[in-house]
């Protein structure tokens, strides 16, 4: 007595991509119903499907240590793996990474800072931006990360010149030469009671007796 029926079915499956479209279903058979000619409609029933639009993180980590001259690598991981274009990871420090198609990370590398002096700031780095993929929303994570920069031992030479002549009584310079800049103020005592003063940040430093 009714001339209508249903069921119900899922839609395709949530992702984080972008995969809008369309559900097309067409009868294949019909049967029962006492009736003396059933003919099925070919017209397919259409349903559009509508993306919900899910988030993708991309997030950076670094090595946390390295000595003074050695490598730093950095690595951008995504949530899911890249599909339809390559990812590009745009840091801070100017360097880039790209995760291919198919992956969930990329590396790159730089050379920790070395200098003679005791000590280092941490080496600071983190992501200023990111593009590509097929993703409904790919967002970047621009936490910072960080990595402890050890000393190696670099040896700093200093030196003592003089003026080459003068005449008696005139008066004589002497200079102290760093072979790297100070990073304090360098008290230099000469045998003759002189003092030279090398300034932070120069490597000579003079006295005239």
């Amino acid at each position: 007595g009714k001339t209508t029926g249903t069921v119900t079915v899922a839609a395709p499956t949530d992702d984080v991509y972008k995969d809008a479209g369309k559900v097309e279903v067409t009868i294949k058979d019909a049967t029962g119903g006492n009736f003396e000619n059933l003919v099925p409609s070919t017209v397919p029933a259409v349903t559009e499907v509508t993306d919900t639009v899910d988030t993708t993180t991309v997030k950076l980590t670094a090595s946390e240590t390295a000595a003074e001259g050695g490598t730093v690598t950095y690595t951008a991981t995504v949530g899911a793996p890249v599909t339809g274009s390559p990812v590009t990871v745009t840091l801070a420090n100017g360097q880039s990474i790209t995760i291919e198609v198919g992956k969930t990370t990329g590396t790159v590398t730089t050379t920790a800072p070395n200098d003679a002096l005791n000590g280092h700031t941490p080496l600071t780095n983190a992501i200023t931006g990111v593009t590509g993929g097929n993703y409904e929303n790919l967002v970047a994570d621009k936490t910072p990360v960080s990595t402890t920069v050890t000393d190696t031992v670099d040896t700093t030479n200093l030196t003592l010149s003089a003026t080459n002549s003068v005449a008696e009584g005139g008066s004589i310079t002497y200079t102290a030469t760093l072979t790297n800049a100070a990073g304090t103020p360098v008290t230099v005592t000469l045998s003759n009671g002189a003092v030279i003063t090398i300034e932070a940040g120069k490597t000579t430093g003079t006295v005239t007796v």
